[in-house]
């Protein structure tokens, strides 16, 4: 696999090749148009001058033209109709340089375009059968009928190219090499921070978040890293909440599996006992009966609320609200406990002072009631109190339901509305209690909108669920 670092060299390398052959494609193909068209400028200006020192100092003209050679390597011939030179810049150690005559291909360029040269001038390249050879001619006419040729060789734009493609080269290679290193000692610096997040993404994806990403830069990439970390975070809690929550459930199918085993075994026992004739008289039969009644409603109401939790819990029940006074509803609740409460001499006591018009569903706060009301009178103790009462708050309703007794460990007091939670497991058989009955009231409470809490108080506990914009209207 290529790193990052070997893929930016190369893509470096790759781009400064590309360049410099580019360059060199530039120089090979254009070069030469461009040195022509920037030349044509130059000869027009040479022209202009020379035109103008022929007519007005005709003396020093060959002075002149020495020095348009030797600045511009132009080199200037002069000639009248006859094709006589009588001006040359040809190099002076040249003898008889005003004796050579004009080529044959500038004569007949001459001729060819002779009305041309009236208004206009002629500008071409003379080709040699060697390309070093090759020049640039450039004829005009003056006035009085006589000619200027300008030539210029193209031998130093062929030695120009080839020397900007020799150092073209030679530059790349030297950026090539430094670029190289810098690129080299730079992208450690990018890759670094990469490999560093990839690590902590491939701990991720074997399921371990000890290792978090430590990059302190405000860029992108230190938003990713920090992406990587709150993803690493969250996937951790949420296994850990989803470990809990399966040894939970595991928890709760032990203790289902208990709860429903003791009846099963109670029911098992005294039917044998009916069919193989232990309870042998009516008054027997009845009361083995009644045992097997008893536990076979005992699984059912176990059932029934494991069914009801597990339909909360999904989300899939919706709360049916209708208008209702709380004080009268609560009263028809507590009709129900009032021999339970003799029994066990529970002192109960309702505390309500408005009859509150409320909007909520019926069935799941009665269920809600029902529970925190049994739950009292399972864990009832001392003075032996329980309190029911119904406060106005912020445009909700607080239903609390106090009982004296021993306190809840600070450190149970959230779990209390966990549904696997009881806190003390070896009373649920004698109670009835199975670990639901809270956790079904906090259900109800969040498909209200509302919430629960619970509190040691001076003497005993309180259990409160809070149902907010309920209140309809108050009936004194």
């Amino acid at each position: 696999m290529k790193t990052i670092r070997t893929k930016l060299l190369l893509i470096f390398t790759v781009v400064m090749i590309f360049l410099v052959l580019c360059g060199i494609f530039l120089n090979s193909i254009f070069l030469e148009s461009y040195y022509i068209y920037k030349n044509k400028k130059i000869f027009l200006s040479a022209n202009k001058k020379i035109t103008s020192k022929y007519i007005n100092d005709k003396e020093n003209m060959d002075e002149y033209i020495d020095m348009i050679d030797n600045i511009d390597n132009i080199r200037t011939i002069i000639v009248n109709e006859n094709f006589n030179i009588e001006y040359n810049s040809f190099p002076k150690k040249e003898p008889n340089r005003r004796d050579r005559g004009l080529s044959k291909e500038i004569k007949e360029t001459i001729l060819e375009n002779e009305d041309k040269l009236l208004n206009e001038y002629v500008y071409y390249i003379e080709q040699r059968h060697d390309d070093s050879m090759n020049k640039l001619i450039f004829i005009s006419s003056m006035n009085n009928g006589k000619f200027i040729i300008l030539s210029k060789s193209l031998k130093g734009i062929y030695e120009s190219a080839s020397i900007a493609n020799q150092f073209y080269m030679l530059a790349a290679l030297i950026v090539i090499i430094i670029g190289g290193i810098f690129i080299f000692i730079f992208s450690k610096k990018i890759t670094k921070p990469i490999i560093e997040m990839s690590n902590v993404a491939e701990n991720i994806s074997n399921l371990k978040f000890d290792k978090r990403v430590h990059i302190n830069l405000n860029d992108e990439m230190g938003s990713l890293g920090k992406s990587i970390n709150k993803i690493s975070e969250k996937l951790s809690t949420s296994i850990n909440d989803l470990k809990e929550d399966v040894e939970k459930r595991k928890q709760l199918v032990r203790d289902m599996s208990h709860e429903l085993k003791t009846p099963i075994g109670i029911i098992k026992g005294y039917a044998e006992g009916i069919k193989y004739g232990v309870a042998y008289d009516k008054e027997k039969i009845e009361r083995y009966c009644s045992v097997l009644v008893e536990e076979c409603d005992r699984m059912d109401r176990l059932i029934q609320e494991l069914l009801n939790h597990s339909m909360m819990e999904s989300g899939t029940v919706k709360i049916n609200r209708t208008s209702f006074q709380i004080k009268e509803f609560v009263t028809k609740i507590i009709e129900r406990f009032s021999q339970i409460f003799i029994d066990k001499c529970i002192d109960f006591k309702l505390v309500c002072e408005n009859n509150y018009v409320i909007s909520a569903d019926s069935n799941m706060l009665e269920k809600a009631i029902n529970n925190f009301i049994t739950n009292a009178i399972d864990h009832v103790d001392g003075r032996r109190v329980i309190e029911l009462t119904i406060e106005n708050k912020e445009d909700g309703i607080e239903i609390s339901v106090f009982n004296t007794g021993s306190y809840i460990q600070i450190e149970n007091l959230e779990k209390i509305w966990d549904v696997y939670y009881k806190t003390d497991k070896a009373r649920s058989r004698t109670y009835g209690g199975h670990g639901l009955g809270l956790s079904i009231v906090k259900l109800i409470a969040d498909l209200h909108g509302g919430s629960t809490k619970v509190k040691n108080i001076e003497d005993g506990v309180i259990f409160s669920l809070k149902i907010p914009n309920c209140i309809i209207k108050l009936d004194k």
